[in-house]
């Protein structure tokens, strides 16, 4: 769907003498009827010839151009004693220009980075039906750019001013950017810790596969590779080699036995080896192929909940749910059946055992750490939980919002002028406003939307102006270090125009806030009640009480008051004096002063309105209108003032209703502070304005959304944790070291609320996913640690034994496992690419909570077991 704006739309006009219409004795409704009898086709259906048929049709539309005009000039409408009256007798016919109710101007810079005022031009706006895929879309608009520019009348040319397209190749590409950063540091910790090219290439095969597979599915049920799924994938790289680390690491340390270790089967020859290899293999597999499929199912599973978002976190994440499924189940699948199958053909002999350096220097460390903390499990534990307490003591303190803003490289701004204001008004100050704006070393480019299109979209009055301004790169800004400063001090600049209302947004998410709300802000503070003088009043009071919030900027009331209207009122007793219907004098107001269409005319593909119109010099004014002739039912002539009162009125431009109940909004935007606080300390204010009975505030908007994904997220989070619990259950069969390896989760949501706290991050739909996310990989740790120790102890070693041996034997795995995590999310956390904004939060949580749980893990864990299970000995 395409929709224009600015320019003139032809019409074919016809403008009336009224008093010509008298002198005729003719109605403005009977000159409309004659302009649609003039203007018919009819179809007569069949009439047979010979052995054919012929279509019967009547042709009676009215021919374009010059000669529609002579003949709609030409179309009787009476006849006065035997002489036909026209249309030309009692009005003047010719081209003319729709009313118009919107326009565009332009200012950019030329090639010498000089502003260049364009003036006035037409600007195209082209919608995508829903479901469609952007990116697509523009491709298709691009790939016929070239017959669009034959079809254009000689001087005039076109080109792109806002293409979303580039937004989606700048998040692609920031994402595409992570993961390949994200797979070489991958490959550096695999290298250092495997120190084995085989196995490293072994493991490394996971990523590609498991991506691939998930894009394969991704593509077959059409789901788009965008920025939150990418994103998934992304957020995942570093799982996608857990499973695979766990394998290749148990089927390592199985291949550097000697032969007559205990953990070889009797039945290996040493003179097979190929034989023998294989069965090490088959055996190291079978060792950890329970663990790893319940600790990557688990992983899985827990993001299932996340398909009970709804709204705009619904749509934003659910995609990113998907990919991070997919790919951990080809990850998964990767993990059980490629790597054995790939170690068969990898490890046809015994392989060289070579220390990791960076192993040789942590594991003596660590065993000394673990026995002294062994040692002391009150202390241990009692600081777990010291740490714990206070992390929960800073979660309140953590500021909330919605979702991070993503950075458009776009910005939006709304400019308002009085109600009052004309579009020839409009015109004298958007250009004026375009070039303070190219004052600014950052701006490329102003274009400004200027009330409504002719068709379609966007019903906005000629007081609104919507200016769209391109910017350069970030790295190229000289007066701003970020959007937000730019933006401060554009406002200064334009604040040299009293009286105009600012409000700075980005195109998408003004139009996100205007479909949550109906107002082109984050927040919607609503004022309900009945009286509109009261909700205007206290309206204002809210303004200046909101403006004093720290954080709540571009504060303003809607407007509710100041339209001038012409009301033209009828005098009811007069009317009925004079025998003239109060429907006749509002066809005046709506036929003879706002015009009417009385057909079309076709010229090829192109349809043309016949507009019907008092001339200009009988609606010029309220004089002009006042003059107007009526005729009386006894013949007598009157004027329109005679018999209705024509005055100037203030009105409200409109009244908004929501549930039925009127209401006014103050609309404000959030910088530089949490939304969850604005909003407390806004809600705190209220009582100030002494809101009389029946009157009430909300607030709306982006708080609204995010009030109800933390509603959701209450249920989804513990939601996930019982599913945690439950497959671990199923693997373990036993409660106790399903509380052992659960442990895990708080441990976990220390580092995840130190991060946040620590780099300053509001809590938010992203970050509480990033703890989603956090619990399974954390679980996971928890799971190849008391599977180790379970199956020591099943061959027979001491309690003691079994923990501090089977804890250390898995130092390997767990570190590689956490870091491989951790690191796969390092590109996603430095990078400043468009897109960056929103996963940011999920990998502070993700690397906060996988540094505390990975460490806790290895020691508390480990403690926690030993002390559990000394006591269940004891009873």
């Amino acid at each position: 769907m395409c929709c224009h704006l600015g320019g003139e739309v032809r019409q074919y006009q016809v403008r009336v003498d009224p008093n010509k219409l008298l002198a005729y004795h003719l109605s403005l409704a009977q000159l409309q009827q004659a302009l649609e009898d003039g203007n018919r086709n009819a179809g007569g259906w069949f009439m047979p010839r010979g052995e054919e048929q012929l279509v019967v049709r009547g042709y009676g539309f009215l021919p374009a151009g010059t000669a529609g005009l002579a003949a709609i000039a030409s179309i009787p409408v009476t006849e006065s004693d035997g002489t036909p009256i026209t249309v030309a007798d009692v009005a003047t016919v010719d081209f003319g220009g729709e009313i118009r109710v919107g326009a565009v101007t332009m200012t950019r810079r030329d090639a010498n980075g000089s502003a260049q005022a364009l003036g006035e031009v037409v600007a195209g706006v082209v919608l995508k039906r829903m479901g469609a895929n952007t990116k697509a879309t523009i491709d298709d608009l691009v790939a016929r750019e070239q017959l669009l520019r034959q079809a254009l009348p000689p001087g005039v040319s076109f080109e792109v001013f806002y293409d979303q397209a580039d937004l989606v190749k700048k998040a692609v590409t920031t994402v595409a950017d992570a993961l390949l950063l994200a797979f070489l540091l991958i490959v550096v910790i695999l290298a250092l810790f495997l120190v084995n090219l085989r196995a490293t290439l072994l493991v490394l095969i996971s990523i590609p596969v498991s991506i691939l597979l998930a894009l394969l599915v991704m593509a077959y049920f059409g789901v788009s590779a965008n920025l939150m799924s990418l994103g998934g994938l992304a957020i995942a790289i570093g799982m996608l080699v857990d499973g695979s680390v766990v394998m290749v690491e148990n089927i390592f340390k199985h291949l550097s036995l000697p032969a007559q270790s205990p953990m070889v089967t009797p039945t290996e020859s040493p003179d097979d080896v190929a034989d023998g290899m294989t069965l090490r293999i088959l055996l190291a597999a079978k060792e950890v192929c329970r663990p790893v499929f319940f600790a990557t199912a688990i992983i899985i599973v827990v993001f299932a909940p996340l398909f009970a978002l709804q709204g705009v976190e619904g749509k934003l994440f659910q995609p990113m749910a998907i990919s991070i499924m997919l790919a951990m189940l080809s990850a998964l699948l990767v993990a059980l059946l490629v790597v054995p199958a790939m170690a068969v053909l990898l490890f046809r002999r015994h392989i060289k055992v070579r220390s990791s350096p960076l192993l040789s220097i942590l594991t003596p460390s660590y065993r000394w750490v673990l026995s002294q903390v062994m040692q002391r499990p009150k202390v241990t534990l009692a600081a777990a939980l010291m740490m714990l307490l206070l992390c929960l003591a800073l979660l309140p303190r953590l500021g909330t919002e919605f979702v991070p803003e993503l950075e458009e490289g776009t910005i939006n701004l709304r400019v308002t002028l009085a109600p009052t204001a004309s579009l020839e008004t409009a015109l004298q100050v958007a250009p004026q406003l375009e070039k303070m704006l190219l004052e600014f070393p950052e701006v490329e480019y102003a274009l400004s939307r200027i009330g409504a299109p002719e068709l379609g979209g966007d019903p906005e009055p000629v007081s609104n102006i919507e200016i769209y301004i391109g910017l350069k790169p970030v790295a190229e800004w000289r007066s701003a270090a970020d959007r937000q400063s730019l933006q401060r001090l554009m406002e200064q600049r334009l604040n040299a125009f009293p009286g105009l209302l600012l409000t700075f947004s980005q195109p998408i998410a003004t139009r996100v806030d205007e479909l949550l709300s109906g107002v082109k802000s984050q927040l919607a503070i609503k004022l309900f009640g009945p009286d509109l003088t009261v909700l205007a009043n206290k309206g204002q009071q809210l303004v200046a009480l909101v403006a004093q919030v720290p954080g709540a900027v571009d504060v303003a009331l809607e407007q509710v008051s100041g339209e001038a209207q012409l009301v033209v009122r009828p005098k009811r007793e007069l009317l009925g004096r004079y025998g003239i219907s109060v429907a006749e004098i509002m066809n005046v107001v709506s036929t003879g002063v706002g015009g009417s269409s009385a057909g079309q005319i076709i010229d090829g593909n192109a349809r043309y309105d016949i507009n019907l119109r008092l001339a200009a010099a009988y609606r010029s004014s309220p004089d002009a209108l006042a003059d107007l002739p009526l005729a009386a039912s006894n013949g007598a002539l009157v004027r329109l003032g005679d018999v209705a009162d024509i005055r100037v009125e203030m009105s409200p431009p409109n009244i908004r209703r929501d549930d039925v109940q009127r209401r006014v909004v103050v609309q404000a935007n959030v910088a530089g502070r949490d939304m969850g606080s604005v909003v407390a300390d806004i809600y705190a204010l209220v009582p100030k304005a002494q809101l009389p009975p029946g009157y009430t505030v909300v607030v709306g908007g982006q708080y609204e959304n995010q009030l109800r994904a933390q509603q959701r997220l209450a249920l989804v989070v513990p939601l996930s944790v019982v599913l945690i619990a439950l497959l671990l259950y199923f693997s373990f069969g036993c409660f106790w070291q399903v509380g052992l390896i659960m442990a895990n989760v708080p441990l976990a949501l220390i580092g995840g609320v130190l991060a946040l706290w620590g780099s300053n991050t509001y809590l938010s739909v992203p970050s509480a996913i990033g703890f989603i996310t956090l619990f399974g990989v954390a679980v996971l740790n928890g799971v190849v640690l008391v599977d180790a120790i379970n199956q020591r102890r099943e061959l027979g070693e001491s309690l003691q034994q079994a923990v501090f041996e089977g804890t250390v034997a898995r130092l390997r795995p767990v570190l590689m496992t956490a870091m491989t995590s951790a690191l796969g999310l390092i590109p996603i956390l430095f990078s400043v690419g468009v897109g960056s904004e929103i996963q940011r939060p999920l990998a502070i949580v993700v690397l906060g909570g996988l540094l505390s749980s990975t460490m806790l893990t290895l020691l508390v864990l480990p403690t926690l077991y030993l002390a559990l299970y000394r006591w269940r000995e004891r009873r």
